[in-house]
This record gives C-alpha cells, structure tokens and sequence, in this order.
C-alpha cells in the first residue's frame, strides 16, 4: 500500500509542476501582425465569398446568419433581399464574377475599397425553367464598385456598396 501511495504522491507532484501558469520567461506573446488594410481585404474576400455561395444556393439553406457574419447596414439589407428574392422565385447564379479590389484608405475603425467588378460569364437563371433573367443586351457587365467596411468588437463587415456602373474599369 505504502509503494503504490507514494506513487499517487509523486504523480499528483508530477503533474502539479507540468500545470503552472507561469509564463517562462523566453516565451512573449504573439503580436497580431494584420493591419487594418489586410483586414479589410480578408473581410471583403469573405464577403463575396459567402454571398456567392448564397446567390448560387438560395434553396440550399436560410444563409442570413452567414450573410451577418459579412456585411452589415446596406450591403447586409441588400444581401438578404436579393438571396431572399432569389430563394422565393426561384432562381440562382451561376458563372464567374472576377474582381480587383485596391484598399484605396484603411484605419482601425473603417476601410474604403475601389473594386472593378465584371460580371464575365456569370447569369441569373430561373430554377424552374433554366431560362436566363439578366438582361444582357442593357446589363453593365464590367464597371466600377466601392465597398465601405466598417470594424467593431466583432471583426470587419462590408457596410454600404456603391456600384458606378459609368466607371468602367
């Protein structure tokens, strides 16, 4: 009895001492090296990433809480209304949308961005009947788009886009 509790003894020793939480003294931590322009950059790719895959999959689940995760005031209102009307009539996107975006100024509360949008192959096409929704013969397929994104406690957002379909870029 008295081996196996001085076993007991030295292994709670053991793992007492592996517990501390005392920082040693070579180990600092490790600073955020994301700037506000890089942040900003990661939360605008998000966003279209996410409102893509909610344009392309309307049906597929209620995206609004994703679309929250990415976008707020404006842009968020816009979002949900167009993956909404897209989901009730029913249609969805298909195709490539490329972009260019330049951080054109960034700070710790904001960000604006100047993207050139083209809208290359991409279609609004009706789930029911495959038919094509855009109209193409007076779409603006490539123009100018300025994104605003904001920053809180709870990361970057797009907050308000600004389509300027007389900048081609």
């Amino acid at each position: 009895m008295t081996t196996i509790r001085r076993t007991t003894v030295l292994l709670a020793v053991a793992l007492t001492a592996g517990c501390t939480t005392a920082t040693p003294p070579d180990a600092t931590p490790v600073p955020d090296l994301t700037t506000p322009s890089q942040a900003a950059e990661q939360a605008y790719q998000r966003y279209w990433e996410v409102t893509e895959a909610a344009f392309a999959t309307p049906r597929l689940r209620d995206w609004t809480t994703e679309l929250e995760t990415v976008a707020s005031g404006q842009a968020l209102d816009s979002a949900i209304s167009d993956f909404r009307t897209y989901r009730d009539f029913p249609a969805h996107m298909e195709g490539t949308v490329s972009r260019a975006p330049r951080v054109e100024s960034a700070g710790v509360g904001g960000a604006e961005i100047v993207d050139c949008l083209d809208l290359g192959d991409s279609l609004l096409i009706a789930d029911d009947t495959g038919e094509v929704l855009d109209d193409l013969g007076n779409q603006v397929r490539r123009y100018t788009l300025r994104a605003s994104l904001v920053a809180n406690g709870t990361g970057w957002r797009v907050d308000r886009l600004e389509p300027a379909l007389d900048e081609p870029c």
